[in-house]
């Protein structure tokens, strides 16, 4: 989910657009240093380790909802017909059971089985907390933005996945709807934010995470705001789900979600898509985070270590 030539890792702590609400806004990930995210070229590759899939889909159910995630971001129009991005979001499938994060331009996509917890564990041995759905780390670098790689975790120990839409009778109390939770975190790996603020977030160094202004310079409302706009919660990069239900409503971008897209990634002709920069090192991550009764997706900034928070139901 979230975001820093000095090159340091920050965590940033993520179908045709609903055309009848106006766009009004979203909401960068920005570094430490104040620079907004972005590839050089969006043409991002994700290596889905699939050799042994959690139970519910197959792999080529789990293969088939993420192509159609990344699809949802690369076919971003703002009339309903004509691509106004050159976001090229593909989905690969690979044999690996899971997978290290880490900066290596392998931007890759885990379930996490055997444990919630990052590989390579931490030094302190801490895992992940065990509400979060997901975890997408994002590295970049903290003067320019320029987002390298990007790895994105799927928490398998804790919850189970499947297809709302198709199959709501396999959905208990713990099992998500995959495509809507990767679409949320694919708006991540491109370098978007939640289109609200929880306050206390800090970077790698310690200090507050300020308060983001959105597309329009405006200040982010706090996620516990009461009464947000509909422009705001309707948006599939809002931070917050209760149901899998609502999880199935992250599928389709807002006309905010599309025209952040589109203007961070406007549609040219004879793009061409060039590789990232130098080696970084360091990174962060977001994450995706359910509680039942009310859902959450919350940011950790800075290797995680903050606590989740900012918890509102959608």
């Amino acid at each position: 989910m979230r975001t820093r030539a000095t090159v340091v890792m920050t965590a940033v702590v993520a179908g045709l657009p609903a055309l009848s609400l106006p766009a009004a806004a979203y909401v960068r990930t920005t570094t430490e240093a104040g620079a907004a995210t972005a590839w050089k070229t969006p043409c991002v590759t994700m290596e889905f380790s699939l050799g042994a899939p959690p139970p519910e889909m197959d792999a080529a159910g789990y293969l088939s909802a993420a192509q159609a995630a990344g699809e949802a971001w690369s076919r971003a129009s703002l009339d309903g017909v004509d691509r106004c991005t050159n976001v090229i979001f593909t989905v690969e499938q690979v044999e690996d059971v899971a997978g290290p994060v880490g900066m290596d331009y392998h931007n890759r996509l885990i379930f996490r089985q055997n444990g919630w917890c990052r590989d390579p564990l931490p030094k302190d041995g801490s895992c992940y907390d065990s509400s979060a759905l997901a975890i997408t780390s994002v590295f970049q670098l903290k003067n320019s933005g320029e987002i390298l790689d990007a790895d994105l975790e799927v928490n398998a120990t804790d919850f189970t996945w499947g297809d709302y839409a198709s199959h709501p009778e396999q959905f208990g109390y713990n099992t998500n709807d995959f495509l809507g939770a990767v679409t949320h975190e694919f708006g991540h790996v491109i370098g978007l934010d939640h289109t609200c603020f929880s306050p206390g977030k800090t970077f790698v160094d310690g200090t507050l995470v300020p308060r983001p202004v959105d597309n329009s310079g405006n200040p982010v409302p706090d996620c516990s705001a009461p009464n947000l706009p509909a422009i705001i919660t309707d948006a599939t990069m809002y931070v917050s789900v209760a149901t899998p239900r609502a999880e199935v409503e992250l599928r389709s971008l807002s006309p905010d979600d599309v025209q952040a897209a589109c203007d961070i990634y406007p549609f040219t002709t004879n793009f061409v898509c060039q590789p990232p920069s130098t080696p970084a090192t360091g990174g962060g991550g977001c994450s995706y985070a359910v509680q039942r009764g009310g859902g959450a997706i919350a940011c950790a900034l800075a290797l995680l270590t903050m606590a989740m928070v900012g918890r509102r139901r959608r």
